[in-house]
């Protein structure tokens, strides 16, 4: 990995705030520089993937915020406030840097962390290899709170002393809460193109009948370059977030896909099931590293790719699925 690495979040950081087309752009061109590709071969749908998978990242990560809605025109990426957040560990208190951030950003804390005490460890690591455009982890362990304090004070930049994976969590709705604000209708079905929603493989397919009275249908509009997913039950339908309209299905279904090993306090996800995003931005900052992509793991052979995220702690892992209506299958995930 090089310093490309870094940029992108520079210049979310520098700008404030993207229009979708621009941090297109930005992405494309630090991308074909980070990896080599020229531009005229670059592959359309895996940049597109990559963009996507980059900006959910810096979102779980909490260096920016972004919003989608139906009107593109309306679609920005955010730059979050720097903060140093406490990560929820046993030991030593530790703390990572979270939000916007400049080339001088690291000097700055190292200096901050130097006027504290040469006991304090600044830690600055690479996210794993598959992470794209993904700016480094940087970590600050110390022997007291108080001192994370003083190194944030420092920097003029606030400390959060309660571990935001714990806030999060606390403050996210869950699969029951979230259903509570949909509003039904007696519509028909849209004659648009449209694939079902396959809970055994967690994957889109073109299914003349499903085999049950409930269901989630991606509909594809026939001008425009948009999706629009319904929820279906009984013959009322409403729109709903994909994210959690998938665990919405498995949950009535009682079919469990998430995975927890307690010994080595890793949490597995299904990568064609993603969190709804504060959910993920708990489990994120429990460790400061993006989660890592396997493509198979074999508990559970339909299911094609695993996003695995570290260092959580039980009670964590076990909050996300209650949240979400999930039962943890508690299983080893002894992955080389």
């Amino acid at each position: 990995m090089s310093e490309t690495s870094e940029k992108m979040l520079y210049v979310i950081s520098a700008k404030k705030e993207l229009a979708w087309p621009s941090f297109k752009e930005t992405f494309d061109y630090l991308y074909n520089l980070e990896t080599g590709v020229r531009e005229e071969n670059t592959d359309i749908d895996g940049i597109k993937n990559k963009r996507l998978q980059t900006i959910r990242a810096l979102d779980s990560l909490g260096h920016c915020d972004f919003n989608f809605s139906d009107d593109s025109s309306k679609n920005k990426v955010y730059a979050a406030s720097p903060v140093l957040v406490r990560l929820p560990c046993a030991g030593f208190p530790q703390a990572i840097l979270a939000g916007a951030r400049s080339p001088a950003t690291i000097k700055q804390l190292s200096d901050a962390c130097q006027s504290v005490g040469n006991h304090i460890n600044l830690e600055i690591k690479e996210q794993a290899s598959e992470s794209v455009l993904i700016p480094k982890r940087v970590a600050v362990q110390a022997e007291d709170v108080r001192e994370l304090e003083a190194i944030a004070s420092s920097l003029g930049i606030p400390f959060i002393e309660t571990p935001s994976a714990w806030s999060l969590l606390h403050f996210a709705a869950s699969i029951d809460d979230y259903l509570a604000t949909l509003k039904w209708s007696n519509d028909s079905e849209l004659n648009w193109k449209h694939q079902t929603f396959e809970p055994s493989s967690l994957q889109f397919k073109t299914i003349e009948k499903t085999e049950t009275n409930i269901r989630i249908s991606r509909y594809s509009h026939p001008s425009r370059n948009t999706q629009s997913y319904y929820f279906w039950q009984d013959g009322i339908c409403t729109e709903i977030d994909l994210d959690w309209g998938r665990y919405a299905i498995l949950k009535a279904l009682r079919r469990n896909v998430l995975i927890y090993d307690k010994r080595r306090f890793t949490m597995a996800v299904p990568a064609s099931a993603n969190l709804p995003r504060l959910l993920e931005r708990a489990l994120t900052l429990c460790s400061g590293y993006a989660a890592t992509y396997v493509k198979k793991l074999p508990h559970d052979p339909q299911i094609q790719g695993f996003k695995l995220f570290s260092a959580i702690p039980p009670q964590i892992a076990e909050m996300t699925a209650a949240k979400l209506g999930q039962t943890l299958l508690q299983q080893s995930l002894n992955i080389t």
